[in-house]
């Protein structure tokens, strides 16, 4: 019996292909379109930068736009005056404060994806709030609900509540909105 001894030796195949050039004309987009809440590239499209797109295509595109924003802080104390009788007397003095009084605001998009940007007035500085943290909550160090909601077309930030209990003096401070479009 004879023993046959194969070797295999490896081997290169070099492969070879043509490689057709993409003509970019052909091939380029005119712009995007709004598909299920996300920007698409379209030849015949409804937008033509992405941003313009992604402004209107958004969930969130149905918060934005001018608003007009009106800030209150109402302060109040009271207490007692008594006459030589001991008859009492409430005295009460309250402060209205109004900021932003029917200032002409807006609301943009922001960078991530529930992020909203408030502007109160044209010189306020932006503010920006993200959606996953609406509703009112209740502040420990502040005594009562503190917290923000907002509606295509309303918007209520309670900075600083009225105390839950009774109290002789307390300041709360509020922001609402109506949007203007």
């Amino acid at each position: 019996m004879k023993k046959v001894l194969m070797l295999f030796l490896p081997f290169l195949v070099f492969y070879g292909c043509e490689v057709e050039e993409v003509n970019n004309e052909d091939n380029s987009f005119s712009g995007y379109n709004c598909v299920d809440s996300q920007c698409v590239p379209f030849n015949d499209s409804q937008y033509t930068t992405l941003e313009d797109c992604l402004s209107d295509c958004s969930v969130n595109s149905i918060y934005t736009g001018a608003w007009n924003f009106k800030g209150n802080e109402f302060s109040y104390s009271g207490y007692y005056v008594y006459d030589s009788l001991m008859n009492s007397e409430w005295v009460a003095n309250i402060t209205i404060n109004t900021n932003y009084n029917d200032s002409t605001g807006s609301i943009q998009l922001g960078e991530n994806v529930n992020e909203l940007i408030f502007k109160y007035c044209d010189s306020c500085d932006p503010i920006i709030y993200n959606l996953n943290d609406s509703g009112l909550v209740y502040s420990p160090s502040l005594g009562g609900n503190v917290g923000w909601t907002l509606t295509e077309t309303t918007f209520f930030n309670m900075v600083i509540p009225q105390p839950p209990g009774y109290s002789s003096s307390y300041t709360t401070v509020d922001i609402e909105g109506w949007k203007l479009e």
